[in-house]
């Protein structure tokens, strides 16, 4: 796996993260192990994006900008390697 698919990898895992996190949090909002879980999830989940911005561009298409649809010249996702 490339260096970027690497990238995008962690980024999906700690979306998947937050959004787990999140739920449980919703009926157990006192616990602090999971607050600090989120917290942490969510600084590395905001590192990896400005990473992926800074080496490849815009990861959603309101980044790309309107002048152009930018995110059309990378591949699609069935068209990269497993």
């Amino acid at each position: 796996m490339d260096a970027k698919n690497k990238l995008l990898r962690e980024i999906q895992q700690c979306e998947f993260a937050l959004v787990e996190a999140n739920l449980y949090l919703d009926t157990h909002p006192q616990d602090q192990e999971a607050i600090h879980y989120y917290q942490k999830t969510h600084e590395k989940l905001s590192e990896h994006l400005a990473e992926y911005r800074e080496k490849y561009g815009p990861i959603t298409k309101d980044e790309a900008g309107k002048l152009r649809w930018t995110w059309v010249d990378e591949p699609w996702p069935w068209q990269m390697e497993g």
